[in-house]
């Protein structure tokens, strides 16, 4: 098909933007109703990862317009775009909804990883625990890490705030043990030039010095709250790590403009 060889291109080259307004073009100038379809996905598919996702709902739409039994790979593509928006209750549902009796065991797969991935995401390990339970392949050891990872708990990004109070706790409260102290040497020095400069009657280098230990002392505080989410977030990928690996699917660009997926683990 002429056209396709530039659009592939441009994709092989990261350029995913100029890449999807050249399959739009392709598909717009088409006639049969699967090629135009297969177009319409891949273009949406071009746009998620250039990260224009807002845009591949209405091509999505498009592609099942012209071709109805493109339903489950675009169904796949929306949950990529739901979980990219956070929306990881609504990926689960496109998910689930895009396996049928046709199903591939390589698509099942993805979709059991990925369907608990969401619910991790969405802190709902008791439900990734279900959806992987439930496998009908060997997930023992994403088990097993989802497991380990409800027996740990949580930092409080707000005890963290708490213990920023004193210089340096914050951060060590989530582990950061380097970071912890440096800021309580830096506010130590600080605090020390503060009284010394008071004590010899020093109030413009009392000023100046107060004017920067003020940003460190705050510093310490607002550190042990983002502390504690780094924290929380770093748990949580290495879950998500072992509960989904590299679960990803991919279109064979040799097959466009017929859809055909290849995943990957």
């Amino acid at each position: 098909m002429p056209g396709l060889r530039l659009a592939q291109e441009l994709s092989g080259e990261g350029q995913h933007e100029p890449a999807a307004l050249e399959y739009r073009r392709l598909a717009l100038s088409v006639t049969d109703p699967k090629a135009r379809g297969g177009l319409f996905w891949v273009t949406a598919y071009e746009y998620t990862r250039a990260r224009q996702w807002n845009l591949a709902p209405a091509l999505l739409d498009r592609a099942e317009d012209s071709d109805r039994e493109l339903k489950s790979v675009a169904l796949l593509l929306r949950a990529e775009v739901a979980s990219a928006e956070k929306k990881h209750v609504e990926a689960v549902y496109y998910l689930q909804s895009a396996v049928g009796e046709e199903t591939t065991s390589d698509m099942r797969k993805f979709v059991v990883r990925r369907v608990a991935g969401e619910h991790l995401r969405a802190g709902q390990s008791a439900q990734a625990r279900v959806v992987l339970s439930q496998a009908p392949g060997n997930e023992a050891a994403a088990l097993a890490a989802l497991q380990s990872y409800e027996r740990e708990r949580d930092k409080s990004p707000v005890l963290g705030g708490v213990l920023g109070l004193i210089p340096g706790l914050g951060y060590m409260y989530a582990g950061e043990y380097a970071n912890g102290l440096r800021s309580l040497i830096l506010n130590g020095l600080f605090m020390g030039a503060m009284v010394y400069s008071g004590v010899e009657d020093q109030w413009g280098a009392f000023a100046v010095i107060s004017f920067f230990e003020l940003t460190w002392y705050s510093g310490s505080i607002y550190g042990g709250i983002d502390a504690a989410q780094r924290y929380n977030r770093a748990r949580q990928e290495r879950c998500l790590e072992a509960v989904q690996g590299q679960a990803a699917f991919v279109p064979d660009f040799k097959q466009l403009p017929i859809v055909s997926l290849q995943f990957r683990f």
